[in-house]
Parts: C-alpha cells; structure tokens; sequence
C-alpha cells in the first residue's frame, strides 16, 4: 500500500473510532519503513504501538495498589489471562454471543463517537467446569486486559459493613485501573435476600454490590460467574448487559475437544467411542484427561496418544472423584 494510501487508512479509521483497522494501518505504515531502511523509525513506531501503558502490555498490570482487607489480606490477584478463545469449544450460541461481546470492545471509539459504549458487565452460569472462568479469561485476552481476580476469603469479613466495603474497594480498583474484574462463585456475594434465614448483613452486602454494579464506571469489564443462578437475587440479573449460560458439552464437542486438548501428539485413539464415555462430564473433567493421557504418551517415548493413555488417565480422574465423594459423604 502506498504511503499516501496508508495515511488516508489510519485517519479514515481514526476519524470512524475502529480501532482495529488502525491499527493495522499502523502496522502497515511501520512494515513499510522497514523495507525502506528507515529502521530506527520503525523501532520508534513500534515501540509506540507496543506502549506498556497499554491494558495487558508488557510492565506493570496496573499503576494502582491492590486494594487490601482490614487484615492486610489482597482482596484481588492480578496477573495476565490463562486463556485464549482458540482454546475453547464454545457452543455456536455461545459463541455468537462472546463474539458480539468483544466486537463492541473492538470498535469502542466507534460508539462513543455516537455518545454509546459497549457491554460492560457479563454473568457467566453454568455448572461446574463447564468453561465460565476459562471464558471470561479469553475475553480478557482478546482484549489485552489484566484479569483482576476477586478473593471471596478475603471479601468476606465477620466484621459488620466490612463486606460490602471491601466489595465497594475492588469495583473501585477496577473502574479507575483497566481490566476485567473477576467475580468467581459470585451467588456467595449476590445470594437471594428472600431466603430463610437471612440477616441485616446478608441485605447490605447484596444492596451494595446491587448498588455498584448499576453504577459501575471506566473501561473495565466485569465478569461474574456462578455455579447456582437459583441462588442468585431475583434484582442481579438485571444489573448485567449480557448473560451467558453454559452447559456441559455435547458428543461432537467432546470430539473436538479432545481433538484440541490432544494436538501436541500424534492421535491414534477413537474420538466418536471416547464422547460416549465422556457423556455427561465436564469441559474441565475432559481437559484433566487429556493433559493426563498426553504426559502418559511422552513418558512411553512414543508423542502417539492411543486409546490406552487416555483409559489410564479415564481411570485416574475415576479414582479422585471417588475418593472426593468418599471424602464429603464423611464429612456429613
């Protein structure tokens, strides 16, 4: 593309606030002085697309201290997303709705030229290991953002008010620090206030994080996930731009799954009788599997996963889950 050309592109994308395609005219135009010799201006360039002040570039996660407890204790962990999108195996609902999701992020610029902004607060549901926090994770790295992980320990204090103010301190830290703020198990902060049994505390936590929630500022996302959306109170759902729910995957899922979990090796095993046996199990109950069956084939010094790797593995993941119902069946 001619230099002219590449000009027109970065203010036409400029002027239109979508950011993607200005950013690859950006590159363009530092690819282009690079074939001409210009090397130190292409550094220079680079180097100014690749500025660490940046959500998710390389330095610090974010310019502002964690905010902690009354005991001291980190209410957040900050740290880079273990996850992509290219790891998953989204349903294609799911998946249309993620995608719509990041699209407005994408084209932020784009909106707030017609006084707009994208979708800021997603609820994950779903059951256990059925892909919600892996989701959330991906977003994050999609959108080159920090993930600021909420510690319910840490949120929740015997203190009265302490609560709700350290969850007040964490939306905070998350509207004036860019990131995506994750609420894991959030039913345990976000419980329904008609249940028996409840008290003064329970309402005031709830009311507050109701409260923030409807409020929330800055550039942030925040992603809630719960295991028991029965449990959550009645007015939560509202106070969300999208909900997403999840399910344990399908037979042809599970084929893909184990098709992606399993690309480090040579595959010899027979994917359609494996989403039989897997019938029913979770997204990370298969993943266990197949990280297990793969470190089986490397040690045999073959990197050719069969149908026997991955039957040791079946059996390994069998035996925990037994010895972990044994284990709750005793504490009862």
């Amino acid at each position: 593309m001619a230099r002219s050309e590449t000009l027109r592109t970065l203010l036409r994308a400029w002027a239109s606030g979508d950011d993607a395609a200005f950013l690859g005219a950006a590159q363009g135009l530092v690819e282009e002085e690079r074939r001409k010799g210009h090397a130190l201006l292409a550094d220079g360039l680079e180097a100014s697309l690749r500025d660490p002040r940046r959500p998710g570039g390389p330095g610090a996660l974010a310019l502002r201290p964690v905010p902690k407890g009354r005991d001291d204790r980190p209410l957040l962990t900050l740290g880079k997303p273990r996850r992509d999108l290219d790891d998953l195996v989204l349903p294609k609902a799911v998946q249309e709705l993620i995608e719509g999701f990041l699209h407005e992020h994408h084209h932020r610029g784009l909106l707030s030229a017609h006084a707009l902004k994208p979708r800021q607060k997603i609820l994950l549901v779903g059951p256990p290991g059925s892909g919600k926090t892996a989701t959330a994770h991906a977003i994050a790295a999609d959108l080159s953002l920090p993930v600021a992980v909420a510690s319910l320990p840490a949120l929740t204090s015997s203190f009265l008010g302490e609560t709700a103010r350290n969850v007040e301190a964490v939306i905070r830290f998350a509207e004036s620090s860019p990131c995506l703020l994750l609420l894991d198990e959030f039913d345990a902060l976000a419980t329904e206030r008609s249940t028996p049994g409840d008290h003064g505390e329970l309402r005031r936590v709830v009311a507050t994080v109701l409260q923030l929630l409807e409020e929330v500022r800055g550039e942030s996302i925040v992603a809630a996930t719960s295991n028991h959306a029965a449990m959550l109170d009645s007015a939560v759902w509202r106070r969300f731009d999208e909900v997403v729910t999840f399910a344990h995957p399908d037979s042809r899922a599970v084929q893909q799954l184990l098709k992606l979990k399993t690309r480090g090796v040579d595959q010899n095993f027979d994917a359609r009788k494996w989403s039989t046996k897997f019938k029913g199990a979770s997204a990370a109950d298969i993943e266990t599997v197949c990280n297990d069956a793969v470190r089986l084939a490397v040690l045999d010094g073959t990197e050719r996963l069969a149908d026997g790797h991955l039957a040791a593995a079946f059996t390994r993941l069998s035996h925990r889950q037994d010895l972990l119902q044994h284990g709750k069946e005793t504490d009862t």
